[in-house]
Parts: structure tokens; C-alpha cells; sequence
């Protein structure tokens, strides 16, 4: 029988030995499949894990900026409404306006004629225009002493005080009355009080009769450097100028946080890697190291010296980055002047022909704006074309001098501010690279676009929200507002962008997607650094 077995084994031995090789070679090549579909799933565990905390820390990133930005703002907008006090010019303006006017009259002829209620009837204001809100038109007339609130209705506003006629304009120049010792009536105080739409030629000629007058105690307010029409010029000027600013000094206060923080939050997830990188290392030496082959051999692979000294030379400090951090105090404190003059020489080439009386639609509005960008943000060279500017000496220092005196305003010790520090060095030139990129350019265009969008959405409704609430227009007609009564809502607007919680322009900034782009263009620029 055993001879019979192995005659059928020796017969058989080759195709047995075919079958054994295999068998053996599908086991062992599962084995390895196996292996390697374990090392891919391990793989794309780890970089789904990477990429989540990436993702992570950028979203983390992204809310720091915009927490950054409002704490950045109030200081901005101190600067901005110190700066550009166009409440200070209209309450010059409304002081002038309200400058005593009394004339030597009798009692009688304290009351305007027919002819001068007849000429302030022509130009009607609804209750609602001449009581818009603090910022808004102000009326110039105060009542006195059980005067009807009717007689202040009649009284024109602060913006409609301009569209007056010049005789009138320079009646409220005349010196005052000398007043008696003795109480006038309340109609004399209403006469005193009325405002120039109503005090007209015949009403001063009735007035100019001679009236009970014994002690001479002249109250005429001190000699004034401005004219009325010179500050309703600064008052225009002034307001479109400091709103043009808000926009553009938001729009790179913005930007200019986004990269420093994208830059600053690269750099901790550049330490963060390599010290999970280190940690795995010494994870594998404490394994080997527990072993028995340490015993018999030694291994000095698992030291890595070239990772210790990329770590050593991409870690930040609290110093560098407390430096690099206060490179925005430059836009605070000076940038934002640079663009404030800019835009002001823009807005007196554009609105210096357009008359406050002069009725604009909110695309005439928007077209005019649209002159003074083009005006802002671009240049003409020597060859005769136009350039677009990057705004780098608004948001960063041109010399060394003037960024040592930006560190040392900005709390930096003097020692400190002038030591040599090579990373902040770096930083400071990514940053000038950022900031003189196309990438850059496009994206601040953007978000002015963006920026533009929320200003007229806000003149929308400040401005133009009550024709717009109106029944009665007609079908198909624009509406129109005179560019005199535009001015109350610009400065209240700004006073929003600049103080509002939450912040409308702030957080369209944050929402526009070419921002967040170039956010993780920044964030994302280490491949270069660790090949």
C-alpha cells in the first residue's frame, strides 16, 4: 500500500508541486495586499484627520480676523470722527443760522408779511423731512415761551436753509437789534426767532420802524472766519470724504488683518506639525528602545537633527509676534490719513460742480461715487496711463525710521523694537509681497465692490427709504433727493459702519469668498518649506 502511495505521489509529484507554489504564492500575495491596503487606509486616515484639523484651525483662524478687526475698529473710528468732524461743521453751521436777528421794531411788526409766508410756501417740506434724527436736518427754529409748535413747522431745516436766496442769506449777517430792557410779547420773540425762508425784504422794511429800545446792550456773536455758503461747501465735502474714508480704511484694515493673522496662524500649525512629528518619534525610540534588540543593536535613526533645526527655525516668539502684531498701528494712527487725503482730493475734483440744491437718483449718486473710486485708486503715470495703486504705504511703514516709531508707539520697548529679529524681518517682507501681489489687488477690488454695496444699501434706506415708502409716486419714476438732504444719512451711516454691533460692512467683508481665498493662499504656502 505504501508502495502504491508513493508511485501515485511520484506520478503526481510535479503537478503537486505546481499546486503547492500557488497556493503559497496567493497567500503570501494576499499577505501583502492585505499590508498595503492597511498602509492606504492608514493613509487616508491620517490625511482626513490632517486636513480636518487644517480646516479647523483655519475656521478658527478666520473668526480670530474678524474678532481682531472690531476690536481694531473703535480706535479707527476715534480717529476717523475726530478727524473728520462733519457734526462740528453743521453745528457751526446751525450756530450761525441761529446768531440773534432782531431789529428795532414795533410789537406789531414782529409777524411776517403775506408776501414772506407767501415765498416760503413755495418750497413745501413735508413734518417728517425737517425732523429726521440727531445727525439728520435739524431745524434752525426753537420755540419760545407758549409759541404753537404749527409756527415751528413752518421753519425750514438746515438743509433746506441753502436753497434760500442770496438777500436773504445775507440778511442773517445784519447786525442785531439792540435789545430792551423790557419783555417782549411772544410774537416779537417769534419774529426774532424765524428763520430766513420766512425773514424776507418786506418783513425787514416793516421791521425797520423804530421801536421801544432804552438800555443798548448789543448781543451779536463774535466775527466768524467762515461764510454760510463756505461751510455748506465744507459741510458736502467733508461728509462724502469721511464716508468714502470709512470704506476704504475698513475695506484695508480688513485685509491688512487677514494676512498678518494668516501668516502668524501658518507658522503655529507649522510648529504644531513638527511637534506631532517629534512626539511620534519619540513614541518609536521609547518602543525600541523597550525592545530586545536594543540590546544587541543600537539605532541612532530615529534622531532626526535636521527637523530640530527647522523647528527651531520656524518658531515664533512672543516678542516677534507682539511686533508684527502692532504693524497696525501704523493704519490707525497714519494710514488712514493718506487715504483720507486722497479720497478728499477725489471727492473736491468730482462734487465740486454739483450744487447742493441739485436733485441726484441713486444711480447718479452711484455714478458719481463710482468717479471718485477711479480717482482713489488709480494713478496716472508719466507715459499718461492709468495705474492702479496698492495702498502699501497706507497699511505698512516705507522706512525703517518710521517702523521703529511705529513699534515704539505701539508699546514696544525700545530695546526690543530696534533688536535684530529675523523672523519678524521675514514676516515683514512675505507681507510686502502679499500686499504688492495681483492676488491682493483683485481681492481688494472686490471687497470695495462689496463695500460700495452696503453703503448703497444703507443710502437706500436712509436717504431714499421714505419715496420709496410712498404711494403716490409715479409708476416707473425714479426717485430723486436733493444732494443737501443726502448729507444727514451719509453721516449717520457712518457712524454705524464705524460703531454698529454687529457690524453690516464688517461682516460682508468676512463674507466674500476672494477673501477667504486669499486667506488659505497665505495659510496654506508650506510646501516650499518642508522639501
Amino acid at each position: 500500500m505504501f508502495d502504491a502511495l508513493g508511485n501515485y505521489l511520484g506520478e503526481r509529484r510535479r503537478a503537486l508541486t505546481k499546486a503547492t507554489a500557488y497556493v503559497g504564492s496567493a497567500y503570501f500575495l494576499g499577505r501583502y495586499i492585505s499590508a498595503r491596503l492597511e498602509d492606504v487606509r492608514n493613509t487616508l486616515v491620517q490625511e482626513r484627520v490632517a486636513r480636518e484639523n487644517l480646516r479647523r484651525r483655519f475656521d478658527q483662524n478666520q473668526q480670530d480676523i474678524s474678532f481682531t478687526v472690531m476690536a481694531l475698529l473703535p480706535t479707527l473710528g476715534a480717529h476717523i470722527l475726530e478727524g473728520m468732524d462733519v457734526e462740528g461743521v453743521t453745528q457751526e453751521l446751525q450756530s450761525f443760522s441761529k446768531s440773534p436777528r432782531e431789529r428795532l421794531e414795533p410789537p406789531h411788526a414782529a409777524a411776517p408779511s403775506e408776501s414772506s409766508v407767501a415765498s416760503s410756501g413755495d418750497n413745501p417740506r413735508s413734518p417728517d423731512a425737517d425732523m429726521r434724527s440727531d445727525n439728520g436736518s435739524i431745524s434752525v427754529i426753537s420755540s419760545n415761551d407758549g409759541v404753537s409748535t404749527g409756527m415751528s413747522a413752518s421753519a425750514t431745516s438746515w438743509v433746506d436753509q441753502f436753497s434760500m436766496p442770496s438777500s436773504q442769506a445775507s440778511e442773517t449777517l445784519a447786525e442785531p437789534a439792540e435789545r430792551g430792557t423790557s419783555e417782549t410779547s411772544p410774537k416779537s420773540s417769534v419774529g426774532a426767532d424765524l428763520s430766513d425762508s420766512i425773514l424776507t425784504t418786506s418783513s425787514m422794511s416793516s421791521s425797520a420802524a423804530p421801536g421801544p429800545s432804552t438800555a443798548p446792550h448789543p448781543t451779536a456773536p463774535g466775527p466768524t472766519t467762515k461764510t454760510k455758503a463756505e461751510l455748506w461747501r465744507e459741510v458736502k465735502m467733508l461728509t462724502f470724504t469721511r464716508t468714502l474714508t470709512v470704506i476704504y480704511s475698513i475695506t484695508l484694515l480688513s485685509l491688512f488683518t487677514h494676512i498678518q493673522l494668516s501668516v502668524l496662524g501658518r507658522s503655529k500649525y507649522i510648529q504644531s506639525l513638527i511637534q506631532q512629528e517629534r512626539d511620534e518619534r519619540l513614541r518609536e525610540q521609547l518602543e525600541y528602545s523597550t525592545s530586545v534588540y536594543s540590546l544587541f543593536w543600537g539605532d541612532n535613526s530615529l534622531e532626526d537633527i535636521d527637523t530640530d533645526l527647522f523647528e527651531e527655525s520656524e518658531s515664533v516668539s512672543e516678542e516677534t509676534e507682539q511686533k508684527y502684531l502692532t504693524l497696525s498701528w501704523w493704519i490707525l494712527h497714519v494710514g488712514w490719513k493718506d487715504v483720507g487725503e486722497r479720497v478728499r482730493r477725489g471727492v473736491e475734483e468730482v462734487f465740486e460742480g454739483v450744487s447742493l440744491k441739485t436733485k441726484l437718483s441713486a444711480a447718479d449718486l452711484h455714478r458719481l461715487i463710482n468717479d471718485v473710486r477711479r480717482r482713489v485708486e488709480y494713478e496716472v503715470t508719466f507715459e499718461g496711463k492709468e495705474r492702479r495703486i496698492n495702498f502699501l504705504s497706507t497699511l505698512l511703514p516705507p522706512t525703517p525710521e518710521t517702523l521703529q516709531h511705529v513699534l515704539t508707539q505701539g508699546g514696544i520697548p525700545p530695546w526690543l523694537a530696534s533688536a535684530h529679529d529675523p523672523k519678524f524681518d521675514a514676516f515683514l517682507d512675505e507681507t510686502r509681497q502679499h500686499l504688492a501681489s495681483g492676488s491682493f489687488e483683485r481681492v481688494l477690488e472686490v471687497c470695495l465692490d462689496s463695500a460700495m454695496d452696503v453703503l448703497s444699501h444703507g443710502i437706500d434706506k436712509n436717504v431714499f427709504g421714505s419715496h420709496y415708502d410712498q404711494e403716490d409716486d409715479g409708476i416707473g419714476q425714479e426717485p430723486r433727493e436733493r444732494l443737501a438732504a443726502m448729507l444727514p444719512g451719509l453721516a449717520r451711516w457712518c457712524h454705524l459702519a464705524l460703531e454698529g454691533l454687529p457690524n453690516e460692512l464688517v461682516d460682508a467683508l468676512a463674507d466674500v469668498r476672494e477673501v477667504a481665498a486669499f486667506s488659505a493662499i497665505i495659510y496654506t504656502s508650506y510646501d516650499d518649506r518642508f522639501r
